[in-house]
């Protein structure tokens, strides 16, 4: 008796043991739990809070650009640039909770001795690839948009199909996003465009708005820049060409499919 006794106040006391080691959190991981919590509540109160967003946004840039007349008499007019705020930007935020972190864990003797010129190499050694294709293409993009090239294109693509334009129009919006890699870079150059089309053609501009969206939003599996992002994270670098063969068709189907929904409602 006295046995079963004992036994049972062993396993008692083994399962409270238990209980608190897996109740107890590592270091490690509570630290990369912490600084994840830091960003996310850091980057919800930059969005949210109205007056904290507005003093942050009150610190801006932009440059100013003359105007420029194309050979075929496409006219630019002057004016500025992208306005950049970085203190509202999402990558100050993580550059800032990864310096406190650091701070943070060094203090806290979780890290140790380390090589900051090591780590600032390979970082650039794994960023590179994408940081020169990003400002490529962005490059490109601005040079497009500021020439009226891409405006040309995708009034030659209107013109040519007419009323059936509905089709082209969420392939202009990925023409757009591969232009310049993102959706809503592709919505700020032909959004006034789709809206212009529409009403040329007596058609609602929602609806090709909101083809222009999606096709800008469908055209991110396409768009180079978010290619050489993605392939350079995963360790594919030189492989973005053969990632756009195989996400091209599959874009270019949804692509006309989207096209041909975007044709009925507009009916």
């Amino acid at each position: 008796m006295l046995n079963k006794v004992t036994s049972s106040s062993q396993q008692k006391g083994n399962q409270s043991h238990s209980s608190d080691t897996k109740k107890k959190l590592p270091p490690e991981l509570g630290s990369a739990l912490a600084s994840y919590g830091l960003l996310t509540a850091l980057m919800t109160v930059i969005a949210v809070v109205k007056p904290i967003n507005n003093i942050l946004a009150d610190f801006a840039w932009s440059a100013s650009f003359p105007q420029v007349t194309s050979l075929t008499g496409f006219i630019t007019a002057p004016g500025t640039g992208q306005v950049i705020r970085p203190l509202v930007h999402p990558g100050t935020a993580m550059l800032f909770i990864a310096i406190v972190s650091i701070l943070v864990n060094q203090k806290m003797g979780l890290i140790q001795n380390v090589d900051y010129k090591s780590v600032l190499i390979k970082t650039w050694k794994s960023a590179k690839p994408a940081t020169i294709g990003i400002i490529s293409m962005v490059g490109l993009s601005t040079l497009m948009d500021h020439t009226g090239m891409t405006l040309l294109l995708a009034e030659g693509f209107s013109n040519l199909f007419g009323r059936v334009f509905p089709i082209i129009s969420p392939l202009v919006g990925m023409l757009g996003a591969f232009a310049t890699g993102s959706n809503n870079n592709s919505n700020v150059l032909l959004a006034s465009l789709q809206e212009n089309v529409a009403h040329i053609l007596k058609l609602s501009p929602t609806i090709l708005i909101a083809a222009q969206t999606a096709g800008g939003s469908l055209g991110s599996m396409i768009a180079p820049a978010k290619l050489f992002v993605g392939c350079s994270t995963v360790g594919l670098f030189n492989r973005d060409g053969d990632v756009l063969r195989i996400t091209l068709s599959y874009g270019l189907v949804i692509g006309v499919g989207l096209g041909l929904v975007t044709l009925i409602f507009s009916l």
